[in-house]
């Protein structure tokens, strides 16, 4: 799989879910990530209802629509741009053939100790749960980081540190194919990403295989 595009440059200056901003001294690493993102149009509906809904419930804006995602697998933590580990992603994740996803995201809930309003997935994704899988054992092969991870939940955060506020109800699935995938350096406290590689998915590539837990009822 060959990277699509790249880029160094920022997308958007504000304020990640209404983090504070700190001093070099105290500020907190950032993550780097792969993850999924809604086509433009969805993502600016998508922001909109959360706008709508943050009206009178809670001081904290709705997530901009450039920086909406899904998060596939945090990497690790770092400091800074960790740019001497972007040749090695590259190289590992290049050789990645896996097919596009179908998403549906067709409900709301509180996570991350219900201080964050995001949008869930009701049915299991098995394919999204393959190629998850797929790309923690390339880093693995790789030696390159990959945080382990329990039960993997598909969402989109669209209001950081709302509290306990009601569910976003929606009148129909934000239902996409995501075609490409892509390397995220979040910087804390900035709402500001930084995109390091961005890869097509495949759609020639071979079925994704059967989960651990369907070979076992398989059996």
């Amino acid at each position: 799989m060959r990277p699509h595009g790249r880029t160094g440059s920022p997308w958007l200056p504000f304020d990640e879910g209404g983090l504070p901003r700190l001093g070099r001294a105290k500020r907190q690493p950032s993550k780097l990530f792969f993850a999924l993102k809604p086509p433009d149009r969805m993502a600016r509906d998508i922001c909109r209802a959360a706008a709508r809904h943050a009206l009178n419930r809670t001081r904290q804006p709705a997530y901009p629509a450039g920086l909406l995602h899904m998060t596939l697998l945090c990497m690790d933590a770092f400091h800074a741009p960790p740019r001497h580990l972007i040749p090695d992603i590259e190289n590992a994740v290049g050789g990645i053939s896996a097919r596009p996803v179908s998403l549906a995201l067709d409900g709301s809930a509180l996570l991350g100790g219900k201080r964050h309003l995001a949008l869930t997935s009701m049915a299991k994704n098995s394919a999204l749960e393959g190629f998850v899988r797929i790309l923690r054992n390339v880093l693995s092969r790789h030696n390159l980081p990959g945080r382990p991870s329990g039960s993997f939940t598909p969402h989109v955060t669209i209001i950081y540190g709302c509290g306990k506020i009601e569910p976003l109800p929606l009148e129909q699935p934000y239902a996409w194919t995501a075609d490409e995938f892509l390397l995220i350096y979040s910087h804390y406290g900035e709402t500001r990403h930084e995109q390091f590689g961005r890869w097509r998915f495949d759609p020639d590539a071979s079925p994704y295989p059967a989960s651990p837990e369907q070979l076992r009822l398989m059996i």
